[in-house]
């Protein structure tokens, strides 16, 4: 008899998961995104300023229509880029400075939910954690410091959006993402600071649906 029950619900549990993949809506896209910030901050000797960034990559979009709830994920190529200039400590003081590049695999997961104004128009609301893995880019190097300051292996954070999709095909929106760790990793309490200050960002994001 126990079996019996099993078997029965594992069925019912089998028929459900195949009623809700039956009415699931899965588009592909290609989604590209561009920070906004236009950073500047220093702390001592150190500056950092114009934090720039581009994301592309495939994204996939689970919905529910009868709920207007779905997920969507996404594996980006995230370039990031920024200027560092450095004070130098030596009796002639001399200010160098340097262009970083990195490169990154962003991989967002997002909740979201839609709804709707007039008929070609939706507006979204999106949330979800992010990990980020560095793959490869530029370490920060002066003349006269010893040691290498280099941008962390793996990132994590949260992403907020909003943003309106038209006509099922385009979607344009805003991004806010709060960093949980570190970008770099350094020894230099005051380098640390400065770099690793810029814990929360703002892009703008469109994505097109096959």
């Amino acid at each position: 008899m126990k079996k019996n029950r099993l078997f029965l619900l594992a069925i019912i549990v089998a028929f459900s998961t195949i009623t809700t993949a039956s009415y699931a809506q899965i588009r592909l896209g290609l989604r590209g995104e561009v920070g906004l910030n236009k950073a500047s901050f220093s702390k001592e000797a150190i500056d950092v300023e114009n934090l720039n960034s581009f994301k592309l990559g495939p994204t996939v979009e689970v919905m529910l229509p009868a709920m207007n709830f779905g997920v969507e994920a996404s594996v980006l190529y995230n370039n990031d880029r920024m200027d560092v200039a450095y004070l130098s400590t030596s009796e002639n003081s001399v200010r160098e400075e340097v262009s970083i590049t990195n490169h990154y695999i962003d991989i967002p997961l997002n909740a979201k939910y839609k709804f709707g104004l007039l008929l070609p128009v939706k507006i979204y609301a999106a949330a979800g954690p992010y990990a980020r893995i560095h793959v490869g880019g530029d370490n920060i190097k002066f003349s006269d410091v010893t040691d290498d300051i280099k941008a962390k292996a793996f990132e994590a954070g949260i992403n907020l959006g909003l943003g309106v999709e038209v006509f099922t095909r385009l979607a344009i929106g805003v991004n806010y993402g709060m960093q949980l760790t570190d970008n770099y990793s350094t020894d230099r309490p005051t380098w640390d600071d400065a770099l690793n200050n810029k814990k929360n960002t703002w892009s703008i994001q469109a994505t097109v649906y096959l």
